[in-house]
């Protein structure tokens, strides 16, 4: 599994622990629901700058995600 993979996992895992709905997530984020799923389902990237955003307003912190593994 990707790291991104793993990332959108940990999102949607916490969303469900907070009983909030791509829709509630997106008006919190200030985007359209719709780009939310893009994101949450790997068809849009996850930019920096909108995946800190995400990960802030879910209270999760980057560094707990293991770091991916490098290949000789």
């Amino acid at each position: 599994m990707d790291t991104d993979e793993l990332i959108r996992q940990r999102i949607r895992a916490r969303m469900q622990e907070r009983g909030l709905t791509q829709a509630e997530l997106a008006r919190q984020l200030g985007i359209k629901p719709p780009s939310l799923a893009q994101i949450l389902s790997g068809r849009r990237g996850l930019v920096p700058a909108s995946l800190l955003n995400v990960l802030e307003a879910l209270e999760l912190k980057l560094d707990t995600f293991p770091k991916e593994e490098t290949r000789a």
